[in-house]
């Protein structure tokens, strides 16, 4: 079993969309956090953008250009690319 069990995670790690997606968990966990909590709602609680706006006491704006920052620094960092810009 236990030898099943490593077999599983070393396959696992040579799988490129593995890598993909604990790219983007560990992007998302290193969102600032008002960029992040906008993300996490829109795309997995399913919230509209209004929703967010009313739940987090945002002008509409704001909750846009954050979840837009979100999405930039979460594609370079899936990419590969810096996740800050200077």
């Amino acid at each position: 079993m236990r030898n099943r069990a490593l077999r599983f995670w070393r396959r696992l790690g040579r799988d490129p969309k593995a890598r993909e997606r604990r790219a983007l968990v560990r992007a998302i966990v290193e969102l600032p956090p008002e960029c992040r909590d906008i993300f996490v709602l829109k795309r997995f609680t399913g919230m509209s953008l209004d929703q967010i706006v009313e739940h987090l006491g945002l002008d509409r704006e704001v909750a846009e250009a954050r979840l837009a920052a979100a999405l930039v620094q979460l594609c370079r960092a899936v990419d590969g690319r810096a996740t800050t810009r200077s």
